[in-house]
């Protein structure tokens, strides 16, 4: 977990924080993951979550997941496999 985030008002978080956010996204991208399962990971409010969204990947959060989610299943079909989707889709 990323509980050293802790309590980062609006200002959301560092990329190497953002990026491990991202990497449990992805590692989780078949489980339920919203805005409870967001904050209990990243340590981060709402308002900080969504601002490291927008600054970095330029998109809300539930957007990214529903578009992680498109690539996951396309990438499950075209190998057959569910194993190594992060690593698949940050080549």
């Amino acid at each position: 977990m990323l509980s050293q985030v802790h309590h980062h008002s609006q200002q959301g978080f560092n990329k190497d924080q953002f990026e491990q956010l991202c990497a449990w996204i992805d590692d989780h991208i078949q489980e339920q993951i919203g805005w409870t399962e967001l904050m209990h990971e990243s340590g981060c409010d709402h308002l900080s979550i969504q601002s490291s969204f927008a600054k970095y990947k330029a998109t809300t959060p539930m957007t990214y997941i529903r578009k992680r989610r498109e690539d996951f299943k396309s990438v499950r079909n075209q190998s057959g496999s569910a194993v190594q989707f992060h690593s698949l889709l940050t080549k």
